[in-house]
């Protein structure tokens, strides 16, 4: 299970979440809202190699959001 870095719209804060689903319902801890935008993370990538983390728009469950399910 990913964890992945988000940033609340309504009030700026940044949290992690333990993403458990493809589309899992992502919530501000501090606010309560959902509007939450992922943020990309430098964890996982490295330079020269075809490497690279979920965090990039995939939900984590699927390859590039080829779930079908994913709203990323």
């Amino acid at each position: 299970m990913p964890i992945f870095e988000y940033k609340c719209a309504k009030c700026g804060e940044k949290f992690e979440e333990l993403v458990t689903g493809c589309c899992a319902d992502v919530k501000c801890p501090k606010c309560g809202s959902d509007e939450v935008k992922k943020l990309f993370s430098s964890f996982g990538f490295k330079s020269g190699s075809t490497f690279s983390s979920s965090s990039g728009g995939s939900c984590g469950s699927c390859a590039g959001g080829s779930c079908g399910t994913c709203s990323h």
